[in-house]
């Protein structure tokens, strides 16, 4: 293993043995022993089929665990470093999973990702689910960026979430093409467009120009237009941008939609649009980003 993705297990050990400290307490304490007790073995032997009889029994085995628990850990993106898990609401039993793949002892890449891919081959929705959102944490990051643009194409939705959202697998490693199809389907499917890790920081002209043209789509059809779409096109507003902005923010009667508009005009550098709103000023008030998705953007950083 290189410098790089020892570094990596290094990491992921810390946060490890944190995460299983969370863990504990929702579990009934022989179950727990008996997992961990599975995980020992796991780690001084990793063989395919024992780590798939781990990973697909894990609801069997603790019963003690309600299918509808769930768990937040706030200080999660602190514990890990590089690559942060974020683990806002997840289904404890996904954290669990995620947590028995952190305890794969180190391989060569080859063995380490042979063994993980067979989990997705064979993996029913909630195993999946698990096996993308734990992206950030696998060893060798590079080597699961096709794995990561199947799953957000995937017509499973807690599959496709679990890429999207509050994951920063895609942000650090899908190059501008592939990063640009996540943004888009995550409109196309309306998921939860302001906790997608690295949306501004993965910006680009190519995909506010994408997103126009998805937006005359929405308003031929008149169909709503999610606001975001709006402050992701900020930077980049041209003539057949403005047009269409133009129209929605006399016409329309959503006032996050002309809220969106109202701040892509004050912050963009097209002069048609700084105009728009000097020449307007009755629409100061759009302005308040107050309760909003984009509330703060300005200082995100990423």
């Amino acid at each position: 293993m290189n410098d790089v993705n020892a570094g990596f297990s290094a990491e992921r050990m810390v946060f490890q043995e944190w995460v299983a400290h969370q863990i504990a307490p929702h579990v009934a304490e022989g179950e727990w022993q008996a997992l961990l007790d599975q995980v020992g073995r796991l780690r001084a032997d990793p063989q395919p089929h024992f780590l798939a009889k781990i990973f697909t029994t894990i609801p069997r085995v603790l019963k003690s665990v309600g299918k509808d628990e769930r768990i937040t850990l706030a200080d999660a993106d602190k514990r890990t470093g590089r690559l942060p898990l974020v683990v806002t609401d997840w289904p404890l039993m996904r954290l669990i999973r995620v947590w028995v793949l952190m305890n794969i002892p180190a391989l060569d890449e080859t063995a380490y990702v042979s063994l993980i891919e067979r989990l997705f081959k064979y993996g029913e929705v909630e195993e999946l689910a698990a096996l993308y959102a734990a992206l950030p944490v696998y060893d060798y990051p590079a080597a699961w960026r096709l794995r990561c643009t199947e799953g957000i194409r995937s017509n499973m939705a807690p599959v496709r979430q679990a890429v999207m959202v509050n994951n920063d697998y895609p942000s650090r490693f899908l190059d501008e093409g592939a990063w640009n199809q996540l943004v888009l389907k995550a409109f196309f499917t309306d998921e939860d467009i302001p906790h997608i890790i690295g949306l501004k920081q993965r910006n680009n002209a190519r995909l506010a120009e994408a997103l126009v043209d998805y937006a005359y789509e929405l308003h031929a059809a008149k169909r709503t237009i999610n606001p975001m779409l709006w402050i992701l096109v900020a930077p980049f507003v041209d003539e057949r941008a403005y047009r269409l902005m133009e129209q929605i923010i006399l016409k329309s009667q959503q006032l996050h939609e002309r809220k969106a508009i109202a701040y892509a005009f004050q912050m963009s550098s097209y002069r048609p649009a700084t105009d728009f709103m000097t020449g307007n000023s009755e629409l100061t008030d759009l302005l308040d980003t107050a309760d909003t998705p984009w509330v703060g953007w300005p200082e995100q950083t990423n």
